[in-house]
């Protein structure tokens, strides 16, 4: 076929997984994943990423959002950035950006036709089961934009593991681990040292550089030997085996962290220097750690300390859409993509660290669709919110609950309402007084998109 739409682009990516989706069978990526086929795809495509520096990112959390602070430093220092995130918000394209900005959709419409013929002699050569990755062949978008944009260097925010992503299709000159959970434990597992051991996939040669970022004490202790055991495989001839790497509070940390209304305040000590008053507008104690992580892996491609003032003004101005974000301070407005229990108690516990004080008026927005744990989010945000408006964003393909409202005046008889987009809510909660002195939007993505427009910043380009 010819590709001539975004969704038919967007049809490309998955077609070969959903061929074989019914053939696979329930076991680990080392048997159901194939990254060989998306090197075999780049190098029929002419391997655009030869000449192209990487660094992967990996791990079980804020892998995304250390990925973005790495690009956005690199970018203020003056490097051109390619950056390959997942999942996006709104948009497919905003898994590719270039020093912020996504890919237009012409440009993505026209590289996935340039793919495909690669593809197709791929795929006809393949068993019912054998697939080719939906990253992978979105990867191969990227690189071929990258490569046309003439990037420096690309930052490419790994899938679930390592070893078997088709990321790891890449060669890296820098790897990054964050914080490395039980995640994933069917497909990774079963226990904690293989999931380590899939993550570490991505430390190919005796020149990769690691970064590990803050670890649990046990973790922190199987990495190490899992490096020792890699580095073994290029002894260095003084008979060292140990793989050079720069581990949390060893080399760097994160130190005098600090939520406040401005967000997540900290300093960040490296190998280098120490950079002060660092403020970002994301709340969560372990941004300030992957911040860390970010300035220690940028210091050492850049083979110097970082001027202080260009990181301070990085961090301040960084956007990372929908993740415990502050989107403005008057009043204090935070969105957030929690669409369980589980994701809106976090959001709670973040917004107690605030120093809001008891009296403080909070106001909660929901827009969880029907599918997902909409009840258990209204209750999480109603034992702290005086009032609960239930809405939906002005455009989504989702369905959302009838019964929204009935669960929120359940558990916040006096200030529930509904409003059909959230517009509607924004505009009686600044009409209504007194205004709250927070308010809380959370839900699907596409309601953290329709905030983004509305609070003006759009998810298109979100700035160096």
């Amino acid at each position: 076929m010819s590709i001539a739409t975004q969704r038919e682009a967007e049809d490309l990516v998955y077609r070969s997984y959903l061929r074989a989706a019914p053939h696979l069978p329930a076991a680990g990526d080392e048997q159901v994943r194939s990254p060989h086929l998306t090197r075999r795809l780049l190098d029929l495509m002419g391997a655009p990423d030869r000449e192209q520096r990487c660094i992967l990112v990996t791990g079980s959390k804020g892998k995304g959002s250390t990925s973005r602070m790495i690009s956005s430093l690199l970018s203020h220092l003056g490097y051109k950035v390619g950056l390959f995130t997942s999942p996006h918000l709104v948009d497919y394209r905003e898994r590719i950006r270039v020093d912020g900005r996504a890919i237009g959709e012409a440009d993505f419409v026209r590289l996935a036709r340039r793919v495909e013929p690669a593809w197709a002699e791929i795929e006809c050569g393949l068993g019912a089961s054998t697939y080719q990755g939906p990253v992978g062949v979105s990867l191969a978008i990227a690189v071929g934009w990258f490569a046309e944009q003439g990037t420096d260097i690309n930052v490419v925010e790994c899938g679930r593991g390592g070893r078997y992503d088709d990321t790891n299709a890449l060669a890296n000159d820098w790897a990054v681990v964050t914080p490395v959970l039980e995640e994933h434990v069917r497909e990774l597992g079963p226990g904690i040292g293989d999931i380590v051991r899939h993550k570490l996939g991505i430390v190919k040669s005796a020149s990769t550089r690691v970064y590990v970022g803050k670890q649990r004490d046990d973790v922190r202790e199987i990495v190490k030997a899992e490096l020792e055991s890699i580095g073994a495989k290029w002894r260095d001839s003084a008979g060292d085996s140990r793989h050079p790497a720069r581990f949390e509070d060893e080399t760097f940390a994160a130190e005098r962290v600090a939520m406040t209304a401005r967000g997540t305040a900290f300093d960040v000590r490296t190998a280098h220097t120490r950079y002060a008053d660092l403020n970002l507008p994301l709340l969560g104690e372990f941004q300030a750690d992957n911040a860390a992580l970010a300035v220690q892996a940028c210091e050492d491609i850049a083979g110097a300390a970082l001027d202080p003032a260009t990181v301070a003004g990085c961090f301040a101005r960084l956007q990372w859409p929908g993740r415990c974000e502050i989107v403005s301070r008057a009043p204090l407005t935070v969105v957030d993509g929690a669409i369980h229990r589980d994701s809106a108690a976090y959001l709670v516990r973040v917004v107690g660290s605030l120093g809001l004080g008891a009296d403080a008026r909070i106001a909660a927005i929901v827009g969880v669709p029907k599918d997902k744990d909409y009840a258990g989010v209204i209750e999480t945000l109603a034992a702290v919110a005086s009032r609960v408006l239930v809405t939906r964003p002005d455009v989504s393909h989702l369905a959302f609950p009838d019964d929204a409202l009935e669960i929120a005046r359940r558990y916040c008889p006096a200030g529930s309402a509904a409003f059909p987009l959230l517009a509607d809510a924004l505009d009686a909660l600044h009409a209504a007084g007194p205004s709250p002195d927070c308010i809380l939007i959370v839900g699907t993505q596409t309601l953290i998109g329709n905030a983004k427009r509305l609070y003006g910043q759009g998810l298109e380009d979100i700035g160096k």
